[in-house]
């Protein structure tokens, strides 16, 4: 796939970078730790990678301020405003290499086309998040403002907040920025497959009101609607239900006072469901577009069937005609206007009508595919 060409970032999208970025940073500001506020779903990175995706380096300027912003308004980190800056470069820069790697494999909207592009959007997003939260709480080592110990407890949470934010998050934000995402959105919103969503809605009730929260034993009950949605309406379907359990779990969360540990486990169980979901869609997708193109490889065979048709049924009349015409150019420059003119006007007028019938046959063959037989004489 060949490289994707930056799009011009303007001030709307900018806007649209830093307090969507505020927005969602402080959606998910839920169980910190540590004093850095690490929480299990970290969606607002997904939508840094989608602009630096998008845009390039056009977007990190946005990006790094809204991290910095974040940092001081959801997270309320009490760090020095150098420190600060640092780190929001530091963690703009990893970000930026991320979706650098991704466009260089990708492409700007390869991510979710295929399989292949799904599984090493998963691997690139997964490595790449790791070496960012490394680096990020390697920073505040370093400048004495977290403990050793405290830095190696918080990396898991840090990493799989990240990282499950981005893959959870991301095809649904995708979506919202694509026109023609938007609409398949839409139509699944306001048609018959809405009812998948309610579907979700009741499972997640009852996992969380009959089953133990601890054990998760009616958990994986979850796949049920996903898989539905994603089998009847490709990846805008996974995308959908994926999102309504994420908002079901975080709201369980806050009503039911779960512990951090507890939420953890969560996320890595309705990654897994939503992963699942998004190969299945992608998978349905793909296969409805082999099919339309394949449909429109028949209609072109089918059109250069019906030209080789014409050309061939018509070849013998216009011959013909050409002949009958030519003979009574002859017949006129001879000075003949009698019986053998007639005759010949006759074999055109003949002629014209066969070529007629022939068009006549063949359309409606190709209109209902109805043939007429006719008794001729050897």
């Amino acid at each position: 796939m060949s490289k994707s060409v930056s799009r011009r970032l303007g001030w709307r999208d900018a806007l649209l970078l830093v307090g969507g970025y505020l927005a969602l940073d402080w959606a998910s500001h839920i169980h910190p730790v540590h004093g850095l506020y690490v929480t299990p779903w970290s969606p607002a990175p997904a939508l840094g990678l989608l602009f630096l995706v998008r845009y390039g380096g056009q977007a990190a300027a946005p990006l790094a301020l809204a991290i910095l912003a974040a940092d001081a308004w959801a997270r309320e980190l009490s760090l020095p405003w150098l420190l600060a800056c640092g780190l929001a470069l530091q963690l703009t820069a990893g970000y930026w290499l991320i979706a650098g790697v991704l466009r260089r494999r990708l492409g700007s909207k390869g991510m979710f086309v295929n399989q292949r592009g799904l599984i090493e959007w998963v691997m690139i997003t997964a490595i790449g998040t790791l070496i960012n939260s490394l680096l990020f709480l390697a920073g505040l080592t370093l400048a004495g403002y977290l403990p050793r110990g405290a830095a190696a407890e918080a990396l898991l949470p840090y990493w799989l907040g990240d990282a499950v934010g981005v893959l959870i998050s991301m095809p649904l934000l995708a979506m919202l920025l694509d026109a023609s995402g938007r609409v398949r959105l839409r139509r699944l919103l306001l048609g018959r497959e809405s009812l998948s969503l309610l579907t979700t809605g009741g499972v997640l009730v009852f996992t969380f009101v009959a089953g133990k929260m601890s054990e998760f034993k009616y958990f994986p009950l979850l796949f049920l609607p996903i898989a539905w949605a994603a089998a009847r309406q490709g990846l805008a379907g996974a995308v959908l239900t994926v999102g309504l359990t994420q908002v079901g779990v975080i709201l369980a969360t806050h009503l039911l006072g779960l512990s951090p540990l507890i939420l953890i486990e969560l996320e890595v169980l309705v990654l897994v469901l939503a992963l699942s979901g998004f190969f299945i869609g992608v998978v349905v997708d793909e296969k409805q577009r082999l099919g339309a193109e394949l449909q429109q490889t028949l209609r072109l065979a089918a059109a250069g069937e019906m030209a080789g048709a014409l050309s061939h049924e018509l070849h013998q009349p216009l011959t013909a005609l050409l002949a009958y015409t030519r003979a009574c150019q002859q017949l006129l420059a001879q000075g003949e206007s009698g019986e053998r003119l007639r005759d010949v006007i006759d074999r055109v007028v003949a002629e014209s009508q066969r070529a007629g019938e022939v068009v006549s046959r063949l359309r409606d063959f190709f209109r209902t595919g109805t043939t007429r037989l006719e008794r001729i004489w050897l």
